[in-house]
């Protein structure tokens, strides 16, 4: 399909999104445009990151599986930036909850590039395995539309637009090239201040992760983007989310690959 709405209307909603981002708020009415076409969403996101002006150090994917897609009603990959301020490297970390109005958690599995992938777009999971690192992690998300919104504002479009609903990455211990373990029934016991664990993702609805990374690679490629060495790709949630919440601690343990915890202010 092609863009349906014109540009000054797209840059309108970039605009409230980016000072919804800058101010830590939500944004409590629909906004006066709402996007149906996936190419108009890519555009605002772009337009939203120049209001910005943070430097990408990775990306964010969401709806990465089938089965992600049929939950929760996307028509394909969602992505989205990830800005260098709201990259966090290591298990642990105090992170203020105010940066993060709305924000929920899903530990996921990650990619750091060793190389640059280039612009190619018939990237294959086997072919990307050698020149990629892999890490766990835990990605924080969040819509800048409010939760009361219609579900119009949740659209596939409409959340591409809003950066895939990203907000941050933390970045865990790499995961060692002898672990043995699969990542589509691999248990993850997230829990915040010791209470119940976040149910874990059947494998039916879990991305693996590689064929998530070469599917994303391949749609920035199509974009025009290229991803660069020290650049880090995150391919979808081993668990339900849980919230983020003021004075908590959460703790993603993600057995014999290693264990994460964040503390929010």
């Amino acid at each position: 399909m092609t863009a349906t709405i014109a540009t000054d209307a797209l840059e309108q909603l970039a605009d409230r999104l980016a000072e919804a981002w800058m101010n830590h708020r939500t944004i409590d009415t629909v906004p006066p445009v709402l996007l149906t076409d996936r190419q108009d969403g890519y555009r605002v996101q772009d337009f939203m990151a120049r209001r910005l002006g943070g430097t990408v150090a990775g990306w964010k994917a969401g709806a990465t599986s089938d089965g992600m897609r049929r939950r929760d009603g996307h028509d394909g990959i969602v992505p989205g930036r990830v800005f260098a301020d709201r990259l966090y490297l290591g298990a642990e970390h105090r992170l203020d909850a105010a940066l993060f109005p709305g924000g929920h958690l899903e530990p996921e599995f990650a990619f750091r590039f060793l190389e640059s992938p280039g612009l190619r777009t018939d990237w294959t999971p086997a072919a990307l395995a050698p020149i990629v690192a892999p890490h766990i992690a835990v990605e924080i998300i969040g819509s800048r539309l409010d939760a009361d919104l219609p579900a119009t504002c949740r659209a596939t479009a409409m959340t591409i637009a809003d950066n895939g609903n990203g907000f941050a990455l933390v970045i865990g211990p790499e995961i060692s090239p002898d672990a043995r373990y699969d990542p589509l029934d691999h248990a993850v016991d997230m829990r915040i201040d010791g209470g119940p664990p976040a149910p874990n993702v059947p494998p039916g609805i879990r991305a693996q992760p590689l064929a998530a990374l070469a599917d994303t690679v391949n749609l920035l490629a199509a974009r025009g983007i290229t991803l660069e060495a020290g650049q880090y790709i995150t391919t979808g949630s081993a668990t339900d989310t849980l919230p983020v919440l003021g004075g908590s601690t959460v703790n993603a343990d993600f057995g014999i690959l290693g264990c994460m915890r964040l503390t929010f202010a």
